[in-house]
């Protein structure tokens, strides 16, 4: 039996700590320019819950990139 491929949600929670920690944004400072919780920032990066696609578009926003960029990364981190 193959192991389980890296599930898409998982994935975009690293990439989205990744690209946070890069622009040195505290999870604070992210949910704020979000309009989100720290709390639920927390709780995304940690795959504990995934975004709608409105509230990972708010988060993209805040990151200065854009949504299909996190999912493109998201995608290619899944597959590797």
């Amino acid at each position: 039996m193959a192991p389980a491929q890296p599930v898409l949600s998982d994935a975009f929670s690293r990439v989205v700590k990744k690209h946070r920690e890069k622009r040195k944004l505290s999870r604070a400072a992210l949910a704020e320019m979000s309009g989100l919780h720290q709390t639920y920032i927390g709780l995304l990066e940690r795959g504990e819950r995934s975004p709608n696609l409105d509230t990972a578009k708010s988060i993209a926003a805040a990151l200065g990139i854009s949504l299909g960029k996190l999912i493109t990364e998201a995608e290619r981190s899944q597959n590797r």
